[in-house]
């Protein structure tokens, strides 16, 4: 069963008995244009966890539509999945960005903090329409890769948007105008290959960072710092589940290493995969089929770490004991402890 909101942006929705999927779902109108996400939701009586999915694509590419399998996850996770489109960075005519830009790609762009204003708007939004659409308010995760993966750890780490407000924000800026009655807090945060400190990256005109900040760090050091993760973290972050690939040349190893390092320091819940032999997307040519190379034969090898207070706030005795596959079912067992299932 498919509920369609507006199929204006969907191309092949599939039926399924166990899915509801709601497409197209605005949830922010900026002067940029509509900002939308979709839905998918086990079709269960039951009010099931909630995760937030936040794609990557250096800030600058891709869209909502370039996730994994999501219509197979919600299933076999018990959890609905919302994948939410943001405002993407802006590319000026004289800049040739370090990655492809589809000129056909019509989300609308900005300037930090666009991006997560946007995904804390979609966070409170979804929180909003928990009833309406049949899952927890209460149990919200958020996910992201790469550039989502950024998206997502700062969405963790940052309670709500406005705590951003500052010398350098204004709070007017910042102003929750999306469903402001609710939170835009998360109880988990799972981040593939993240970019965790902007302020340590090559800063060049033309680099994703410059791009995502209007100017390069050198030019904007406290919007580089406001938007850097680690410069967040508190003993109250939540729980926070990093995966990395040790090959990795695009985003370095060391990104996740230092949240990983910060969270530790502040007596946070962490765990951090670091798969070997693995670069950018595993490998994979997208976000779409990196979870299959995670569930190939033989499995990727991996090193494990944890915070010594992670999973002492666990719902359930599965330990996440590094000796569990990086893949589907690490998340789903990192969902069932920290989402009160």
């Amino acid at each position: 069963m498919v509920d369609h909101a507006d199929s204006g942006e969907t191309d092949g929705d599939v039926e399924t008995n166990a899915v509801v999927t709601h497409a197209d779902l605005t949830y922010a109108e900026r002067d940029a244009g509509e900002i939308k996400l979709d839905l998918y939701r086990p079709d269960t009586e039951r009010a099931v966890p909630l995760v937030v999915y936040v794609h990557g694509g250096g800030w600058v590419a891709e869209t909502r539509k370039n996730t994994p399998d999501f219509e197979r996850f919600a299933v076999e996770w018990d959890c609905a999945i919302a994948s939410v489109s943001y405002r993407l960075a802006e590319v000026p005519e004289h800049v040739e960005p370090p990655l492809s830009v589809d000129p056909a790609n019509e989300t609308p762009r900005g300037v930090f903090p666009d991006q997560i204003i946007d995904v804390k708007a979609a966070i409170r939004w979804l929180r909003a329409h928990a009833d309406e659409f049949g899952y927890d308010a209460s149990a919200v995760a958020v996910w992201g890769a790469s550039a989502g993966g950024h998206l997502a750890a700062l969405a963790g780490v940052v309670d709500d948007i406005e705590d951003l407000a500052g010398d350098t924000y204004s709070k007017q800026t910042l102003d929750p105008v999306v469903a402001p009655e609710a939170s835009g807090r998360v109880q988990a945060v799972i981040t593939w290959y993240p970019i965790t400190d902007l302020r340590s990256l090559p800063d060049a005109e033309d680099g994703v960072t410059s791009l995502l900040l209007g100017g390069s760090v050198a030019e904007y050091p406290d919007c580089a710092r406001l938007a850097s993760p680690v410069t967040h973290v508190t003993a109250d972050s939540p729980p926070v589940l990093l995966l990395h690939g040790q090959a990795d040349d695009v985003v370095p190893i060391e990104q996740s290493q230092t949240l990983f390092d910060e969270l530790a320091a502040h007596n946070a819940e962490a765990a951090c995969y670091e798969v070997l032999d693995l670069g950018h997307c595993w490998g994979a040519d997208s976000e779409r089929t990196a979870m299959d190379v995670l569930e190939s034969e033989p499995r990727p090898d991996y090193q494990f770490t944890a915070t010594p207070q992670f999973g002492k706030t666990a719902a359930t005795d599965q330990p996440l004991d590094g000796q569990r596959p990086v893949g589907p079912g690490l998340i789903n067992a990192f969902l069932d402890r920290n989402t009160q299932r």
